[in-house]
């Protein structure tokens, strides 16, 4: 019986992505990108922390880095408003907005000129490459660069329901509250500028149920197709 091989082809493909990124790296390509979106209560920044911290274990040159609230840093230097303005602009829910429009003051921040700059910031960031941008409307933004990679987690209400509570110490009812309100602004606030969804699945390279798969699962699936199929 002939001893057997201690190397997998397994090990043979991680082999070659990482000379393909390393080739990548040194003929100065266009660095990847990763946009996440979920579903109020999934876990987004414990995917992207994991994530990058894959990347950069095998990745030469610039390091990873998670993009969250810098794009509201840098949407502030772009429309000459400050942060707690544009805040408000994109926490305001819809159905509210008509409501509200006769008592705000004129110093509140125009809101398409706001979701322009965050587009832009979005799209800047995303050219750098390297990156795993968080929220924001980040696949909107990236749309026709295909260097970048679209994902969505979504998971049953009760998965996120119990997120919520354990991380912001909520009761049952409260953490249901709190993620209806969070969930109506964040798709208010894509809806009137792209008059599309943030939940519709062709936005996106991969859909995944965060409720059927631990964050560091997600991370080794998103780095094997990164490997295999972006720029």
């Amino acid at each position: 019986m002939g001893e057997k091989s201690l190397w997998t082809q397994q090990q043979e493909e991680k082999l070659q992505a990482w000379h393909r990124m390393q080739l990548k790296a040194e003929q100065g390509s266009i660095a990847p990108c990763v946009t996440i979106a979920r579903e109020f209560g999934c876990q987004a920044y414990p995917l992207a922390e994991e994530l990058i911290s894959r990347l950069n274990a095998k990745t030469k040159g610039a390091p990873w880095v998670i993009v969250g609230d810098q794009i509201l840093d840098r949407v502030a230097e772009l429309s000459g408003y400050n942060v707690d303005q544009i805040e408000k602009s994109q926490n305001t829910p819809s159905s509210l907005k008509a409501i509200f429009s006769m008592f705000l003051d004129k110093s509140r921040a125009e809101e398409t000129e706001v979701f322009d700059h965050m587009l832009s910031a979005i799209r800047s960031f995303a050219q750098r490459g390297n990156c795993v941008i968080v929220g924001r409307g980040g696949a909107f933004a990236v749309q026709g660069l295909s260097h970048c990679l679209n994902l969505r987690l979504v998971a049953p209400s009760e998965f996120r329901i119990d997120k919520i509570m354990k991380s912001q110490g909520l009761s049952e009812l409260e953490a249901i509250d709190y993620i209806a309100l969070h969930q109506q602004q964040r798709d208010d606030f894509i809806r009137r500028f792209t008059n599309g969804s943030i939940a519709d699945p062709l936005l996106y390279h991969m859909v995944i149920n965060n409720a059927h798969m631990e964050t560091a699962k997600i991370a080794e699936v998103v780095e094997e197709y990164m490997d295999r199929y972006i720029v």
